[in-house]
């Protein structure tokens, strides 16, 4: 009986796993990141999503972090090679996250939440924070 759950449990996760790997929008996989495995220390490709420091991330320049291991969450490597995902919605909002680059700028309509606690709305596109360029953003009730 127990081996049959297992193998219950491991086809609905694998079914699972190929579902998500056809979801591309952002809002749409932050919608879903309970889905998305943790980060792991190996070889990671462009388009892999995964949970990292609270954050949903996708890396957008393939590494293999067994032979880098600078490239790890909370590195400053980690940002040349992985990009925060960024919500469209109040309810996809994720904790702000230093601009590096183009790459992972905020855009006009995207929404974060700062550390203050509030939700903002990027008014326009923006590398920048509330702080430092506060007519980019906007606090949404």
């Amino acid at each position: 009986m127990r081996t049959d759950i297992l193998e219950q449990a491991q086809a609905i996760r694998a079914a699972t796993l190929a579902a998500v790997a056809h979801v591309t929008d952002d809002d749409d996989r932050l919608a879903i990141r309970v889905l998305y495995d943790p980060w792991a220390k190996g070889k990671h490709e462009v388009g892999e999503v995964y949970t990292a420091q609270g954050q949903v991330w996708e890396c957008f320049n393939a590494y293999d972090n067994s032979v880098y291991p600078d490239i790890a969450p909370g590195n400053s490597a980690w940002f040349t090679f992985n990009r925060p995902l960024h919500g469209k919605s109040k309810e996809t909002a994720m904790p702000f996250v230093p601009v590096q680059g183009a790459h992972d700028m905020y855009r006009a309509g995207e929404y974060m939440i700062y550390t203050d606690g509030q939700i903002y709305r990027c008014k326009q596109d923006t590398a920048y924070s509330t702080e430092d360029y506060a007519q980019a953003w906007e606090v949404v009730e």
